[in-house]
């Protein structure tokens, strides 16, 4: 079983994964990255370390300056045909640095758009 990750177009997919990595919801943002439903035990493999670097970190009272908290969308480019999408962000890290970043979408067979799992 596949989840989404709310309504499915590529720019909507990828400010709902930003808005999770912000809010520290990593749960909602593996739910915008696509994993077929035999790779859902990796899916939340990966949820539990990155929740548990986090957890750690805050205990120690480390500051990742790595970590966005915020952004603002720059441009999109959508090929229906092949069912992919850039979507384009400046990103700001709590470190201060700005960063334009490109999120890669492809819309699944379930019809819906997720960004593309790389691993």
């Amino acid at each position: 079983m596949l989840i989404s990750c709310g309504k499915s177009e590529p720019r909507r997919v990828a400010e709902k994964a930003l808005d999770s990595v912000i809010d520290e919801d990593y749960r909602g943002y593996f739910d915008c990255v696509y994993f077929p439903a035999d790779k859902q035990e990796e899916k939340e493999t990966a949820i539990s370390i990155i929740e548990e670097k986090v957890k750690k970190a805050k205990e120690k009272g480390t500051k990742d300056n790595n970590v966005p908290v915020s952004y603002e969308f720059v441009s999109e480019q959508v090929n229906d045909d092949a069912g992919t999408a850039i979507e384009t962000f400046n990103i700001k890290y709590a470190s201060g640095k700005t960063e334009k970043s490109e999120v890669n979408l492809k819309k699944e067979e379930d019809g819906k758009w997720y960004i593309e799992n790389k691993k």
